[in-house]
Formats: C-alpha cells, sequence, structure tokens
C-alpha cells in the first residue's frame, strides 16, 4: 500500500499541471458569425451579465429566457434549444413554481412543464457550484442561468480579485450563462461592483423598466453596454 501510494503521489502534480499545458491553435480558415443561445442576448459559448435595479422584473424577464431556451420557443426571441440549468439563489422554491406557471402560460406551453433549477434560497454560490458542475456535465446542460451574482458569496463584490473569482467560477461551470445583477442605489447606469464583471463578460445588458401607477403591466427595456466581437444590442422594448 505504501508503494502504490508513492507512485500515485509521484505522478500526481505532473498529471496535474498537464491539464493545462500550452498547445498550438490554428486561425479560422473562414470567418463565421457569432451564435445565440437566445438572440442576441446571450451569447453561445460565452456569458451576459443583465442588471437593473432590485423590483425591475430581472428574475421574471430570465426565467423566460430560460424557459424559451430550455423548450425551443421563438414567441419571443430567435433561440438555439438547449438544456438550461436555472441557479436560484434569491427566492423560495414555491415563489418560482408559480413564476414558472405564469411564464410557461405566457409561452404557450402547460403550465406545469419544468424546468431543471437548483433551489438553493440562503445558500451562495461558492457552496452550491462543485454540485452544479456535476449536473452541468452529466445532465449535458447547454446554459446556466444565476440569481443573482448578489449572492456569489466570494467576498465583497467592489474587490477585483472577488469579481475575477466569480466570472471564473461561472465560465467553469457551463460555456454558455446568463447572470442577473443588481445596480448601486445611487447609480442605475451600470452593475454594482468591481470592473473585472464588464471586463470578463461578453455582454452586458441593461434592463429598465417603468409602469404606470396603480397598473399590474410594466415595461422592459433591454440595452446592450458592452460586447465582444459583436455590437452591443440597441435599446429594445
Amino acid at each position: 500500500c505504501k508503494q502504490d501510494l508513492d507512485d500515485f503521489c509521484g505522478e500526481l502534480w505532473e498529471r496535474w499541471i498537464g491539464q493545462a499545458m500550452p498547445e498550438e491553435l490554428a486561425g479560422a480558415e473562414a470567418r463565421e458569425a457569432v451564435t445565440f443561445a437566445l438572440e442576441p442576448y446571450v451569447v453561445q459559448g460565452g456569458g451576459t451579465i443583465m442588471f437593473a435595479p432590485p423590483g425591475a422584473g430581472k428574475s421574471y424577464l430570465g426565467l423566460m429566457m430560460a424557459v424559451s431556451i430550455d423548450a425551443g420557443v421563438t414567441k419571443v426571441w430567435p433561440v438555439k434549444q438547449q438544456k438550461v440549468l436555472y441557479l436560484n439563489l434569491e427566492r423560495a422554491d414555491k415563489s418560482f413554481s408559480q413564476r414558472l406557471g405564469n411564464v410557461n402560460a405566457v409561452l404557450g406551453l402547460p403550465r406545469n412543464r419544468p424546468l431543471r433549477m437548483l433551489n438553493a434560497r440562503g445558500r451562495t454560490l461558492t457552496s452550491v457550484a462543485d454540485g452544479a458542475r456535476k449536473y452541468v456535465q452529466e445532465q449535458g446542460i447547454g446554459v446556466t442561468l444565476l440569481d443573482s451574482i448578489s449572492r456569489a458569496g466570494f467576498g465583497k463584490l467592489v474587490d477585483d480579485e472577488v469579481g475575477n473569482t466569480i466570472m471564473d467560477s461561472l465560465n467553469g461551470l457551463c460555456p454558455s450563462w446568463l447572470a442577473i445583477a443588481h445596480t448601486p442605489r445611487a447609480d442605475k447606469s451600470h452593475a454594482f461592483g468591481s470592473q473585472m464583471f464588464d471586463a470578463a463578460a461578453d455582454l452586458i445588458i441593461r434592463l429598465t423598466s417603468a409602469s404606470e401607477p396603480g397598473s399590474s403591466v410594466m415595461g422592459l427595456s433591454l440595452e446592450g453596454t458592452k460586447a465582444n466581437d459583436i455590437k452591443p444590442p440597441l435599446a429594445a422594448f
């Protein structure tokens, strides 16, 4: 047993560093347009941050995007159908069950159509990331949605190192992801936290909303504020 353990330990470091060895990368022979899981807001193989103040409709809109991709519904946006995992760190599962039923009905689906969801209210991304990553790999998940970055649990969001760690965690979780973020209390022009969020995301989307007093109808606007390899989407209502 001791000899086997010594042999294992002797090879361990070489195998570990072998996971991140340089390699030659050939340039693409032909130009290809960027593809989307949900056009033009969720990049295939990239990360999107959608931010807005609390109560602006982020979770509902994110849930509608998730269901549209998962079910292949093109009623609102063009989508590439694939499995979706929704990481709900904000609200109780009963609340989200109601929201999911409402979204399904709006999209013309049975109210009881399920969506893969990790309901972990009161927990953080850092505490559920390992289990979620295992699920993504085993189930062939194509897109994950995090609600929200505020519940990441890695430290203060204004810290650059924390910002990098959160982005690394999302990139390592799934190739394509959408993360919901909040704005600072006094400034609605950007997501709260380090500029490293903007640097690492492939697409940043600002959500604004408005409704008339006493009305249950809310108007939403989406506008790209930063993008890699594509033009930021113009404001759409």
